[in-house]
């Protein structure tokens, strides 16, 4: 299921705060991880957003498009998935 989808579904999620959860957590992730993750979504166009990379690679591992290997897609999977559970016991 795609971040807007999970959002939309879960209203007191929001992607915001889903973005402050993911860039606060991000010195959990391996630093090859990140530096691929900017190879591949980086655009010289606007600023680079490290978080907002890994929410958009988590959709598009779930459209299967990714270009990670399986092993790094596990990693992007289970830390957004971290992220999204952290948010929601939040606001308990």
């Amino acid at each position: 299921m795609k971040i807007k989808d999970l959002i939309y579904e879960t209203p007191e999620m929001t992607e915001e705060k889903l973005l402050t959860i993911v860039d606060e957590n991000l010195k959990m992730v391996d630093s090859f991880l990140k530096k691929r993750l900017i190879e591949i979504h980086r655009d010289s166009t606007k600023p680079f957003d490290l978080a907002q990379a890994f929410l958009d690679e988590y959709d598009l591992i779930q459209d299967k498009k990714s270009l990670l290997t399986n092993s790094q897609r596990k990693l992007v999977n289970g830390f957004v998935g971290y992220c999204m559970i952290k948010m929601t016991k939040g606001n308990e």
